[in-house]
């Protein structure tokens, strides 16, 4: 569903951004939560 959707993205982003994404992954979550 749109959840899975949702985390299929950060997966591209944090494939994209590398370290980046990992650092600000979780601070995303949060807000977007």
């Amino acid at each position: 569903g749109e959840r899975t959707s949702k985390y299929n993205r950060l997966l591209l982003i944090e494939e994209e951004l590398g370290s980046s994404a990992r650092f600000y992954g979780p601070e995303f979550l949060k807000s977007h939560n």
